[in-house]
């Protein structure tokens, strides 16, 4: 007797989740369309539609993922990596991926623009922000206390200055890859994190 195939249902539906986003990467979010994110996941619409109410349901969900990943991204990196200074350079580094031709950065351009104008997207991605914020922030205080980064300064000013930063350089690298090579970016990160540590005043 033929034992029934077993399903990991969350492999399944994280494997839809990247076929959006490679549709959503080569098409835009237009051109996603239950049938061509089927194509590309080698499935049927039906199929897609056992896993999710409808196309406005597996969008959200492959938005949510893009986050999800860096989340397990960010966890790793607190698990190997000294409080302060080192994890925050990794956070920038998530901020700004190595290879931003992934179809998941492609994905979450996308998703950015469209949160200007649908709620749906604009909830997913405030609560994305506000992980985001509290986990910098948190770094932030840390290296304040060890002396890593001007105390005199607001943490929350700080955090809010790093995601602007990592977020304007992931979009600007995107645009123009041949101006903000992957050296060029760690660079500016690093100043950027220099910029922040205790200033010794020159005596007159």
């Amino acid at each position: 007797m033929q034992l029934p195939k077993v399903v990991d249902h969350d492999e399944r539906r994280d494997a839809l989740a990247q076929a959006a986003w490679r549709v959503i990467g080569r098409d835009g979010l237009d051109g996603a369309t239950l049938r061509e994110i089927a194509h590309e996941a080698g499935c049927s619409t039906g199929v897609i539609q056992h896993y999710f109410l409808d196309r406005d349901d597996l969008l959200a969900f492959a938005a949510s993922q893009i986050s999800e990943r860096a989340s397990r991204g960010i966890a790793a990196a607190e698990a190997k990596l000294a409080p302060g200074l080192p994890r925050l350079r990794a956070l920038m580094m998530i901020l700004v991926p190595d290879d931003l031709q992934a179809a998941r950065v492609s994905a979450l351009l996308s998703f950015w623009a469209r949160s200007a104008i649908d709620p749906v997207h604009n909830a997913i991605h405030r609560q994305q922000f506000d992980a985001l914020h509290r986990t910098i922030r948190l770094e932030v205080v840390v290296a304040q206390a060890a002396g890593q980064i001007d105390a005199r300064r607001e943490a929350q000013d700080i955090a809010d200055s790093l995601i602007a930063f990592g977020d304007g350089l992931c979009v600007r690298s995107c645009l123009h890859p041949d101006h903000f090579s992957k050296e060029r970016r760690d660079q500016l990160i690093d100043g950027m994190l220099l910029s922040l540590t205790p200033q010794k005043r020159m005596n007159p």
